[in-house]
Formats: structure tokens, C-alpha cells, sequence
């Protein structure tokens, strides 16, 4: 007898039955789910391996995404507005275009993910790595870096790389 489809292992995902997905998951871990454009709005999908799977366009916003995996998925222009992402894994992951406004990213690991002009505007950090993470022209509207640990991340064209460099100035000339 034969597992679930793909298909049924999306409609596992949709309705939130992640202990399923996952089993699933274990078994197909060569499977690429594709869940480009779903909508999964509120939705509690803590904890689910979504590693390598792709969500071009897919909006996670107000989701609980807790303990998440989220590795080299491809996340390019998914809404996360509002989501929490607390302790999720998306090292590798592409996020360019995301909307992550007001989401939480509490000890979310995004070592060397693409997240170029994404909106991190209001988001929440503490502990949270961007180790090597592409930052360009994201958008850091009211959000505190002191929350972020940034070493070698790519910072140009964001307000982070301005402050970096007037801290460096005031350091080289105390007048200022």
C-alpha cells in the first residue's frame, strides 16, 4: 500500500494537520512540494519541514510558523506580515520581495538567506541571525538591530548600513 500523494500531502499542510505533513515529508524528503500562491491566512503550521519546498508568492501572513523549517526553500514575494517565526530555521532560504512587516523572528536563524528588497519594517528581533544574510535594500523601518546579530551580512541600501557608517565617523572624529 502506498503513502499519500503530493496532492494529499498539501491538503495535509492546508488544513494544518502538520504531524501528518511531516511523516509524510520524512518518507519524500527528495519531493519538492510546490504551494506557490496558497493562501494560508492564520493558519498554525508550527513546527512543519517545509525544507527545499517552494512558496513563490504564498502568503503565511498572521501564521504561527514556530520552529519551522524553512532551509534553501523558495520563498521569493511570500507575505509573512504579522507572522511568528520564532526559533524558525530559513538558512539558504530566497525571500527577496517578502513582506515580513510586524513579524516576529525571536532566535529565527536566516544565516545566508536572500532577502533583497523585502519589508522587515516593524519586526521583531532578539537573537536573530543574518550571518552572511543578503540585506539589500530591505526595508528597517522601526526595528531595533541591537536584536540582530549581522556579521558579514550585506547591508547596502538600508538604513543599518547608514548607521554603521556615522557610528564609524564619530569614531575617527570626535567632534561629530
Amino acid at each position: 500500500m502506498s503513502g499519500p500523494s503530493i496532492e494529499d500531502a498539501i491538503r495535509l499542510l492546508t488544513v494544518s494537520n502538520i504531524e501528518e505533513f511531516n511523516k509524510w515529508r520524512m518518507v519524500n524528503l527528495t519531493v519538492k512540494p510546490i504551494i506557490d500562491g496558497i493562501d494560508f491566512v492564520g493558519k498554525n503550521l508550527s513546527g512543519a519541514c517545509l525544507n527545499g519546498i517552494s512558496c513563490v508568492g504564498t502568503n503565511f501572513s498572521r501564521c504561527n510558523l514556530t520552529r519551522v523549517n524553512l532551509v534553501q526553500a523558495e520563498l521569493n514575494k511570500a507575505n509573512f506580515e504579522g507572522a511568528d517565526l520564532t526559533d524558525a530555521l530559513l538558512m539558504y532560504a530566497e525571500m527577496k520581495g517578502c513582506n515580513l512587516r510586524d513579524s516576529n523572528l525571536t532566535r529565527t536563524n536566516l544565516m545566508w538567506a536572500k532577502l533583497q528588497d523585502s519589508n522587515l519594517a516593524r519586526c521583531r528581533l532578539f537573537k536573530t541571525i543574518f550571518v552572511s544574510a543578503n540585506l539589500m535594500n530591505v526595508k528597517l523601518d522601526n526595528v531595533d538591530r541591537s536584536g540582530a546579530y549581522l556579521k558579514y551580512a550585506n547591508l547596502k541600501g538600508t538604513s543599518w548600513l547608514v548607521e554603521e557608517k556615522e557610528v564609524e565617523t564619530r569614531h575617527k572624529d570626535p567632534k561629530k
